[in-house]
């Protein structure tokens, strides 16, 4: 099913993809795409109420991505491309040295390379350094709010890094792992510890019922504010 409503006098088209979840997930992409995800078997009609009832919120994030887009979506690694780490603004700069390495200097990203013309190169060398950098911090904070869950006797879970689709976070509890977005390391350091905190929460309530926010709230109580500041302000892509 496929669904629309005006905006900026241009339609916008609406995918819609029955799952067998128990929540609604409603999310716009950079590339102005919109999808909505729900559970099987939701009726058409309340479907279509739904999506009016957002439709203010569907024109802000398009705004916002069509605002952000120039400096922040770039399919290619070059210099003068802008992107977020921990929430600071920084510029690109890929540079030629004869030794490889990725470092931040001077609130630069500056990507040293022998073949600075090797696009793709350049693109995998930065992608392995996001891929590294970020798991790294990542850990750091799983070892800071682990102690949270370990007194229920919850071993420490192993860490992915993986570019999803629709969400910053996931968890399997019968693997011992959690899963976050390649693009979470481009969010301030408070909404990371949420995403963090809400996958770990899993590992003790798996659904999201009345338990699991009671817990989430009592030892991150603004998890709502830190919630709203990554969806509204942090843009998948680089």
């Amino acid at each position: 099913m496929e669904l629309k409503i005006a905006s900026r006098n241009k339609p916008v088209h609406i995918v819609v993809i029955y799952k067998d979840i128990k929540n609604v997930r409603l999310k716009v992409f950079p590339s102005q795409e919109v999808k909505i995800s729900v559970p099987t078997g939701t009726p058409d009609e309340w479907l279509e109420r739904f999506v009016k009832s957002k439709e203010n919120w569907i024109e802000k994030k398009l705004q916002l991505f069509e605002e952000t887009k120039a400096i922040e979506k770039e399919t290619n690694i070059k210099s003068g491309v802008s992107t977020r780490i921990l929430g600071r603004q920084m510029k690109l700069r890929v540079l030629y040295s004869k030794q490889k390495k990725v470092a931040i200097e001077n609130m630069e990203v500056r990507l040293y390379t022998n073949c600075p013309e090797d696009q793709s190169a350049v693109n995998r060398q930065f992608d392995n350094w996001w891929r590294k950098n970020s798991k790294l911090y990542f850990t750091e904070i799983i070892d800071v709010l682990y102690p949270i869950i370990e007194k229920h006797k919850i071993a420490k879970p192993n860490i992915s890094v993986k570019k999803m689709q629709t969400l910053w976070g996931s968890c399997s509890r019968t693997r011992g792992k959690v899963n976050l977005n390649y693009y979470l390391y481009k969010a301030p350091v408070p909404c990371i510890e949420y995403v963090i905190l809400h996958e770990l929460t899993h590992f003790l309530y798996p659904h999201h019922n009345k338990d699991f926010y009671d817990f989430l709230t009592i030892y991150m109580p603004d998890w709502k504010e830190r919630k709203k500041q990554l969806d509204y302000e942090i843009v998948w892509g680089i």
